[in-house]
């Protein structure tokens, strides 16, 4: 449901055009002059009716905007928390081929959940965390790799648990939990959503009506891509150094050694290819080099916050 909203508007835009496309190549000649002679003679109207939509537009976005106390930034949140959620909790029905559960009495399991308790524990103060059910399931699969979703799922595969100590698991965790904080899901949505609308949409409407087809298709492909590189996936990096500062100050409160979460992504940074580090702005995560500098940034700070909380 999320990414049906999220392309809606590349939908409309590529139905409008291939629609005007179909009604345009059925008018006469002589008709078709006449729209044009018309259109040209009212192109500062039409340039007016246009600022005056993207005005209005631009209202509907700032009315969504909330302060951030974690950045201290106007967020955009078209969304509703709650529908979010519950999508969520629908796509947490498993398929026939996803890697098997561990029983929760597998000591595997029951490490991921204590340290999974401990965070929680600690920052039961934050109203994002203390008003969540929060379930732990730690599938039987070598990646290296935990989620959190926005309904309180946390995620976390063996590969994981067999690379990282406690500290740096707890450094792991909170990061995905400083998503779930940070309303990102949310976020996320809303960035591609607006980046649709003014981007993808008017674009897809003109290239389907003005193009021949094989161009048509090659301008929507490059169009596309150009809007992830230059648009999205350099918000979706800011959101992950701002998961790493939020999760590295919620492991902080847990009085975990704070200094594991760069030494962790040091080591992960040792097996990444030459393509990852080389083609890094391809990418919806920073480097694994670039995340351990910024959490060793970050220290100072999250040492000071582990010694208010008593450790």
């Amino acid at each position: 449901m999320q990414v049906f909203l999220m392309q809606l508007p590349c939908i409309v835009g590529l139905v409008a055009g291939l629609a005007a496309r179909y009604w345009w190549s059925r008018q006469a000649a002589a008709t078709k002059r006449r729209y044009l002679d018309v259109a040209w003679t009212n192109r500062p109207f039409a340039g007016l009716a246009v600022v005056a939509a993207l005005c209005l537009f631009g209202a509907f976005l700032w009315r969504h905007t909330e302060l951030n106390p974690w950045t201290g930034r106007r967020g955009l949140f078209l969304f509703s928390d709650k529908v979010l959620e519950e999508l969520s909790e629908k796509e947490e029905c498993r398929g026939p081929g996803e890697p098997p559960l561990l029983d929760a009495a597998d000591p595997v399991h029951e490490r991921v959940a204590g340290v999974t308790s401990r965070l929680l524990a600690a920052n039961a103060g934050v109203d994002a965390i203390g008003a969540r059910r929060w379930t732990v399931q730690v599938l039987d699969s070598p990646a290296i790799n935990a989620t959190v979703d926005s309904g309180g799922q946390v995620m976390v595969h063996v590969g994981l648990t067999k690379v990282a100590n406690d500290d740096q698991l707890s450094i792991v965790l909170g990061h995905e939990m400083a998503h779930c904080v940070l309303r990102h899901i949310n976020q996320l949505c809303s960035v591609v959503f607006v980046a649709n609308s003014l981007g993808l949409m008017p674009l897809f409407a003109a290239v389907w009506v003005a193009l021949p087809i094989g161009w048509s298709v090659l301008a929507h492909l490059s169009s596309v891509a150009l809007i992830k590189v230059c648009i999205l996936w350099p918000y979706f990096r800011k959101y992950e150094n701002e998961a790493d500062r939020v999760g590295l100050e919620l492991a902080a409160k847990a009085c975990v050694d704070v200094t594991q979460g760069h030494l962790f992504w040091d080591a992960m940074s040792k097996t990444d290819s030459c393509s990852t580090k080389l083609f890094w702005w391809m990418s919806m995560h920073p480097t694994s080099k670039s995340r351990a500098k910024h959490l060793h940034s970050l220290i100072p700070v999250a040492t000071e916050i582990r010694r208010l909380a008593a450790c």
